[in-house]
């Protein structure tokens, strides 16, 4: 599903007679496309075309599951901020046995929204291969590289931490969520397994949770040690 350009925007007039509703289709169709345009990104249009079916197949999947509108894909696919010291490429494909994890994660984000935790929020990282993980600096059973995770900051407004506690405190362990945070600012979230880690949130109030090192390493909760940025 491609993201028109907004030099694009420009939806036909509608016909009249029998074609009406298909015209008519045609044009909301056109409409949805113009509302994604701010959304397009120059450099994963020049990313996707070398991999165009793998990204059409995730599209697919997340149209399937109903969450392929929680983020824009661009962003959902991001690797790493420091993809280009690491000699790596700005965006990344999830492998297809990870693609149930990154339907659970967008779910999350979905849950979060509507529990008024976060708004609008810009995803810096998403999966990381084993080389880009290392190069990263993310740990070796990072949720980045064996599950999936996204690494994000808000747009816009307060810091959502105290509300991230009390969410992950409250439902966490339902949605086996993972909580970081970084002293970047940056706010890390996963499904695999119900754990928090990190600096502290706005006001120096300390972490939601920080597990004593040997359980974050090994915890038969969540298999997946805390992992960095």
């Amino acid at each position: 599903m491609s993201v028109a350009p907004a030099a694009s925007c420009k939806p036909a007039t509608p016909s009249a007679g029998p074609a009406a509703v298909v015209s008519l289709l045609v044009l909301a169709l056109s409409l949805a496309s113009c509302a994604q345009a701010p959304h397009a990104d120059a450099a994963f249009e020049r990313w996707r075309p070398a991999r165009a079916d793998a990204v059409a197949a995730l599209e697919s999947h997340l149209v399937l599951h109903g969450v392929a509108s929680v983020l824009p894909l661009h962003e959902l696919l991001r690797s790493a901020s420091s993809w280009q010291d690491c000699a790596a490429e700005p965006f990344a494909l999830p492998p297809p046995a990870q693609w149930p994890a990154v339907v659970s994660v967008l779910r999350l984000v979905q849950a979060l929204r509507a529990a008024g935790v976060i708004d609008a929020i810009e995803v810096h990282s998403g999966y990381r291969d084993a080389a880009l993980n290392a190069c990263a600096g993310g740990a070796a059973r990072s949720a980045h590289l064996l599950h999936f995770a996204i690494d994000f900051t808000p747009r816009a407004g307060a810091d959502p931490g105290e509300a991230l506690c009390a969410f992950w405190r409250r439902e966490g362990a339902g949605w086996r969520m993972g909580l970081g945070r970084y002293a970047s600012g940056r706010i890390h979230i996963d499904t695999a397994g119900h754990r928090s880690w990190g600096a502290p949130v706005a006001g120096g109030a300390a972490p939601c949770r920080q597990l004593p090192a040997a359980e974050r390493a090994v915890s038969p909760a969540s298999p997946l040690a805390p992992d960095a940025r």
